[in-house]
């Protein structure tokens, strides 16, 4: 569920936009990968501006050099007040920039005088849906996975039901902006092909040393990844970690996630969301016992 801008430039001689006239001079961006990982820095192809001072969903856009006849923009619901706000002043900016009086919200027309209103609306029906979370996932579990402006995120319902029903703008921001602040690695699993197995699939997550991991409890394919054969979505027949060492520059192991979680004894780590935990850097001391423990080789 998003929130969907078009703004056209109407006047006879176009004039392209400037990247400061998305982030206005005060905002960031970064490309996503195919993950929803941000790069944080690329300001090409399918981006998303988001306040380094309040990291939230963001506005997601599709940018190049020559943006001078329509932009298109999109905000997500469970998104903050400050994307919401960031969105409406990025869409203000526009309208000056192209000298343009309307622009199109989910397929209506609108003015800059109806921009303070629309924030205000948007940011209420983003408390109400988390208020009423639980409804809108019914049979998914106790987790809800958001795309945030730097990587997903997998958010208690419970919680999120309790920032909308205290209607707690300040608290859902503040926590949205602490996970993403955090300096780790945020791992997924790289699909191969098992050449063991015709038309089956592994996933591969790495380990470096000494390197904060965001790592996941329960291993699943990413969302999203489909079977290149059939179109259906990806399943994944096992998954393993492979074991980087930063000193030595290789790797020096790869045995099986659910040998890996409990050799790394990975559960002792503090949370991070409802589905993974902020694993400690990994010393190379240790990096070396797992790696020459007693473990099947998957890939052997």
């Amino acid at each position: 569920m998003s929130i969907d801008v078009v703004i056209r430039n109407k006047q006879l001689f176009k004039k392209a936009l400037q990247p400061e006239d998305v982030t206005l001079g005060k905002y960031s961006c970064g490309k996503l990968d195919e993950f929803g990982r941000s790069d944080r820095k690329s300001m090409e192809g399918n981006i998303v501006i988001y306040d380094p001072k309040k990291i939230g969903r963001g506005v997601s856009l599709t940018w190049s050099k020559d943006i001078k006849n329509e932009i298109a923009l999109t905000a997500n619901f469970f998104s903050t007040k400050y994307d919401m706000e960031m969105l409406y002043e990025i869409i203000r900016n526009i309208l000056h920039v192209w000298k343009t009086k309307n622009f199109e919200q989910d397929g209506v027309a609108f003015g800059e005088e109806d921009i303070d209103r629309l924030c205000t609306e948007q940011k209420a029906s983003s408390l109400s849906f988390m208020k009423d979370v639980e409804k809108l996932v019914k049979g998914k579990g106790g987790a809800v996975t958001i795309f945030g402006a730097m990587f997903p995120l997998d958010l208690d319902i419970k919680l999120l039901e309790k920032f909308g029903t205290e209607k707690d703008e300040e608290g859902f921001a503040d926590y949205i902006h602490r996970l993403q602040s955090v300096d780790a690695y945020y791992a997924v699993p790289l699909i191969y092909k098992n050449k063991k197995k015709p038309n089956s699939f592994f996933g591969n997550f790495a380990i470096t040393s000494d390197t904060d991991t965001i790592f996941p409890i329960e291993a699943k394919t990413p969302l999203g990844f489909k079977d290149p054969a059939i179109g259906d979505a990806l399943q994944c027949e096992f998954f393993v970690v492979t074991l980087f060492s930063y000193e030595k520059k290789k790797i020096v192991g790869t045995m099986f996630f659910e040998d890996f979680m409990r050799m790394a004894d990975v559960m002792s780590n503090p949370e991070f969301d409802k589905t993974h935990v902020l694993l400690k850097g990994i010393s190379e001391e240790k990096m070396d016992e797992l790696a020459n423990s007693e473990h099947e080789n998957p890939l052997g």
